[in-house]
Order: structure tokens, then C-alpha cells, then sequence
């Protein structure tokens, strides 16, 4: 049986080029790629979702700043989208193509995003983390420290004005401790990581 491999946009400009991708042939395993834009795909989701709220749009797709979100402050103001990550999409396009023909590994940039794919349950499909992958297959890495994610914050930067990035847990934590938390904005763009999911866990290592 075939074992088709997925590498997530952070994992290759971390870890990837010619190098890494030989690697991973050698060791049996044949990259993929997805066939269909689920950037824009995902963004016009949202822009859907703005246009059909009452209240404020939280960005669903970090998993770990909602889930922080929720439990430590709990807002009444928010709207949580049944939008799925951009990496979801890309698991789903390509469980449909390579089923019956082998597993299917989805690369995440961290434990969060793995354990939310898992929970799909997807016939013949595994998410694990980049470093993960890389440890089980023996490969050897170089990493490239990057000062920017391949997919940075500013993501929904066309909508215009009304949208407030939180693009870590210190902007999280200052915007919704102030005394009004609430301002004219209509969507919260949501990043735990500083930054963005270039400094997950799933490819720089256990947080401390």
C-alpha cells in the first residue's frame, strides 16, 4: 500500500525543498499536493459569515485560541462559523482522490490542529505533527527560521476596517481584559502562536 503525504505550507518553508522531498521518497512515501484554492475558498466562507451576523465573527481556524477564548473569557458577543480550517479542506480533497489506494498522512503545524483532524475520523487518513512525521520516518531536518508565516496575519486584510487582529495569546489577552471588548469590529482574526503557526509546536518543538 501506497503512503501519500501532505506537507502543510508552514512544514515546507521550514523544513522543505529538493532535500526533504528525497528523503521522504527514499523512505517510501509519495508527496501530494491539493488541486483546489482553499485559501480563497475559505476566506469567501467568512465573508459570508460577516455579511450574516449579528453580533462579531470569531476566525475559527486556530482551534487553540478558541478553545482559550472560550474558557478563560467565555464573550457572549462572538459568533463561532461552522468553517473548518484550511487544512481540513485540503485533508477532505485529498481523502476523496488517494481513497482505496493507500493512508493518506496530514502534516499540522501543531498538536491543536492534529487532534482536530483526528476528529474527523477520515477512512484511511492520519494527522500528525511535521516533527512527528520526520521523527518517525528518520529524516533529518534543517530548519530555515522564518521571520514571517507563509500564511502571515492580515488574512482577511480585504474586508476592510472592521476587522481586529489578535495574532497571539498577549493581543488576545489585552483585547478581551480592557474594559470595553468590544469596539465596531465585525470579524476577530485568531492566532495563538505569535505571529502565526510558523512557531507551533508541531514544527519548532514542545512550548514552554
Amino acid at each position: 500500500m501506497k503512503q501519500f503525504v501532505w506537507l502543510n505550507p508552514v512544514s515546507m518553508a521550514m523544513y522543505g525543498g529538493p532535500q526533504l522531498l528525497e528523503q521522504l521518497i527514499k523512505k517510501g512515501f509519495e508527496p501530494v499536493e491539493c488541486q483546489v484554492d482553499h485559501i480563497a475558498a475559505v476566506r469567501e466562507k467568512y465573508r459570508q459569515a460577516v455579511r450574516g451576523a449579528n453580533g462579531c465573527v470569531a476566525d475559527v481556524r486556530c482551534p487553540l485560541a478558541v478553545a482559550y477564548i472560550k474558557e478563560r473569557y467565555a464573550p457572549d458577543f462572538l459568533e463561532y462559523p461552522a468553517i473548518e480550517p484550511i487544512l481540513l479542506h485540503c485533508a477532505r480533497e485529498l481523502q476523496r482522490e488517494f481513497s482505496g489506494q493507500g493512508t493518506l498522512i496530514i502534516t499540522t503545524p501543531c498538536q491543536s490542529l492534529k487532534e482536530l483532524g483526528a476528529g474527523l475520523k477520515l477512512p484511511e487518513t492520519e494527522f500528525c505533527t511535521f516533527l512527528e512525521l520526520a521523527a518517525k520516518a528518520g529524516i533529518s531536518l534543517r530548519k530555515k527560521d522564518l521571520e514571517e508565516s507563509p500564511i502571515p496575519p492580515g488574512f482577511f486584510q480585504e474586508f476592510g476596517d472592521v476587522i481586529q487582529v489578535l495574532d497571539s495569546r498577549d493581543k488576545i489577552d489585552r483585547y478581551f481584559s480592557g474594559e470595553s471588548a468590544r469596539g465596531r469590529e465585525r470579524l476577530l482574526e485568531l492566532l495563538y502562536c505569535a505571529g502565526g503557526c510558523h512557531r507551533g509546536d508541531g514544527v519548532q518543538g514542545a512550548k514552554t
